[in-house]
């Protein structure tokens, strides 16, 4: 790449001149306390930062925040919620396949017994915005107003890829893209870094004086920071491990490829460390969720290739996941989104980042095989969001490529125009997913506090297995407590020792419904028969036949009374003698 299009060292963004008032290092350091920095960040701002934080704060608007925060929390959210009601000390008995971060910084978005905490995948999500702006605007193009436009194609496509339009659960999904994002633009940087005139192939001889421990550093520091990203990344996102691992890759490739052993055995050895502490973050956080009840469930089954049916078998497979999921991406047919993605890999590329390129290119096999190998499900329009992001957020950078490509030959308004046209293409696939309702509709909360207002002090509750976790976030009176069961995924249900009246049956079997619900009757006996209310949410077929056996063979009948999935009993007194 010409060094011309490469940014010094001092440039504020690729190739931009410090604006009036920029400081360089060492110099003109703010005085004045918080006000003196205060003023300097003010003079720092330009319209550029405000576009950008406009852009980042559309997602309360492509979201529909009411339905968001009032929409009750449905099973696969309660769980998450629920663990905010207990202590500290106790999240990592009570975060599983959550990474246990998630459920740290959600408690600082939470209000009990309200729908607060989905506000943090929504601040994620515009965090992704800020990203991949970021990864597009310093890919050193030809001009500033090339790589702004590039920042803002690329923000414009990950606000609307439709897998992060849909997720406005309480989930880490969208973190997943935001941390893939900023992985790609660490790395992207540090090629920078390394591109700097002055700085090639790590011959001291050609540095300028004094860049010895200045690009030098600013390289490691680099390769440090790549580093923490993907090990620490882990305690919020499981899938920035694949992404670090892509990076690394790429980075020790490309340095042997170019015979440059400094640079390789620096990156080899920083590799290495990040690996044993990205193990070490696995064994002591995540390696307990991985169980055979969440890994080998029905929803994830269909996501692993079956390789043991031949070469044909699982090419069909593939492809057909992407024709299923194609939608998600926000790119139009599947033909488009493989030459859109293949358009961002050659360009960046061209703008002179082959770690970055290579580690894109080589990420989508790398997840079919962590797949084949059972490790991760394989385009899951849930857990695969940040591969559908980033491909969106490429797809975008190659857009942008192909205009500072044609610009030179062509007038300015029609490479203005072939951008216009690519947003427009965004926001076209994107409409269907805009401000979406798809959050299943369990309304425990409504449930709950129907059973709160009209059951009698010495009513008994008899909760269904799954319904545990919904029952106690939203149950107003107490403080529940875990107990452990290795029979689920979450490996223990909530429960109030304080309230023996309120019965959680351990199991969906026939022997854990009759034992639940004896328990059940022996409450009743205590209070003279008193009435009980049964919840069962979230249930399967069989456990709702032995709950509905249990009552036939007593002579009882459960009534609907209130939302869906609570019925009433009215105990006689044959039963309970």
């Amino acid at each position: 790449m010409p060094s011309s299009e490469v940014s010094s060292p001092n440039a504020s963004v690729d190739g931009d001149a410090p604006g009036p008032g920029a400081t360089t290092p060492g110099r003109g350091v703010p005085g004045g306390g918080p006000r003196g920095w205060a003023r300097a960040v003010r003079r720092r701002l330009t319209p550029e930062h405000l576009v950008v934080l406009v852009l980042a704060l559309l997602v309360l608007v492509v979201h529909d925040l009411g339905y968001i925060l009032n929409q009750p929390y449905w099973t696969d959210e309660d769980w998450v919620a629920l663990t905010t009601k207990f202590p500290l000390s106790q999240l990592p008995a009570t975060t599983n396949s959550t990474p246990i971060g998630w459920s740290v910084l959600l408690r600082f978005f939470s209000v009990n017994g309200t729908q607060t905490g989905r506000l943090m995948p929504l601040a994620f999500a515009a965090a992704a915005v800020l990203a991949a702006y970021w990864f597009a605007r310093r890919l050193d193009w030809p001009s500033r107003e090339i790589s702004v436009g590039a920042g803002l194609l690329a923000g414009i496509a990950m606000l609307l890829v439709p897998a992060m339009l849909i997720r406005d659960d309480l989930k880490q999904y969208t973190a997943d893209a935001f941390f893939a994002v900023v992985a790609l633009a660490l790395t992207s940087r540090l090629e920078r870094v390394w591109l700097t005139p002055g700085v090639v192939g790590g011959d001291k001889s050609e540095l300028t004086p004094g860049a010895v421990g200045g690009k030098f550093d600013s390289a490691r520091r680099g390769l440090v920071a790549l580093s923490v990203v993907t090990w620490a990344g882990m305690l919020i996102s499981d899938t920035v491990a694949f992404v670090g691992a892509a990076v690394f890759g790429a980075v020790c490739l490309v340095q042997l490829v170019r015979r440059d052993w400094r640079r390789l055995a620096e990156s080899a050895v920083v590799g290495a460390v990040t690996a044993v502490l990205m193990l070490a973050v696995y064994k002591v956080f995540d390696a307990r969720a991985v169980t055979p009840s969440l890994t080998y469930s029905p929803h994830f089954a269909n996501y692993y290739p079956p390789l043991h049916k031949g070469k044909r078998a699982f090419l069909r497979f593939v492809y057909s996941h992407f024709q299923r999921e194609y939608t998600h991406f926000g790119l139009g047919p599947l033909w488009l989104v493989a030459l859109l993605f293949a358009v961002g890999l050659v360009v960046i590329f061209w703008r002179g980042r082959p770690v970055t390129a290579i580690a894109l290119a080589a990420l989508w096999p790398e997840m079919i095989v962590i797949s084949a190998a059972r490790l991760y499900p394989f385009i899951d329009a849930r857990t695969s969001t940040f591969l559908f992001a980033v491909t969106a957020v490429v797809a975008a950078i190659g857009v942008a490529g192909v205009c500072a490509l044609l610009r030179p030959w062509l007038k300015g308004s029609l490479a203005v125009g072939l951008a216009v046209l690519a947003v427009a293409g965004f926001v076209v696939c994107a409409r269907p997913f805009i401000r979406s309702h798809e959050i299943p509709n369990e309304d425990m909360k409504a449930l709950t506090l129907y059973i709160a207002d009209h059951a009698s002090p010495n009513d008994v509750i008899v909760l269904a297995q799954d319904s545990n976790f919904g029952f106690a976030y939203y149950w107003p009176t107490g403080q529940p407590s875990r107990e452990a069961d290795n029979t689920i995924i979450q490996e223990y249900e909530a429960y109030f020792p304080s309230q023996p009246r309120i019965v959680v049956a351990l199991s969906r079997t026939p022997a854990g419904v009759d034992a639940a619900m004896a328990q059940a009757l022996d409450q009743s006996r205590l209070h003279g028969c008193s009435s009980m209310w049964l919840v069962r949410t979230h249930i399967t077929g069989p456990e709702e036949a032995a709950y509905d056996g249990w009552l036939s063979q007593r002579h009882l009948s459960a009534v609907s009374d209130g939302p869906s999935g609570l019925t009433y009993i009215q105990m006689n007194k044959s039963v309970c003698q």
